[in-house]
């Protein structure tokens, strides 16, 4: 896997970062089904659904540690 960062020389002020990788097995399996039921549109999409949704899930279990610990403290207040 190859990985270019852009820079502010870049047409946009944006951060940009270029992936070039090849999947193999049950992952790759995966990708082509998806692409084939019409799921992503290409390639580049599926990688950025996928970075999306991860994003999402961590983010949802941040706010879940973040409640627990919340509610920890306030029981050991009482």
């Amino acid at each position: 896997m190859s990985i270019l960062i852009g820079t502010k020389d870049d047409k946009y002020d944006v951060p940009k970062v270029r992936l070039s990788l090849t999947l193999r097995g049950e992952t790759a399996k995966i990708l082509l089904e998806l692409r084939a039921r019409g799921i992503i549109r290409s390639y580049a999409d599926c990688v950025n659904q996928a970075i999306r949704l991860l994003y999402e899930k961590v983010i949802e279990q941040d706010i879940r540690s973040a409640r627990l610990k919340a509610l920890q403290n306030g029981l050991e207040e009482e």
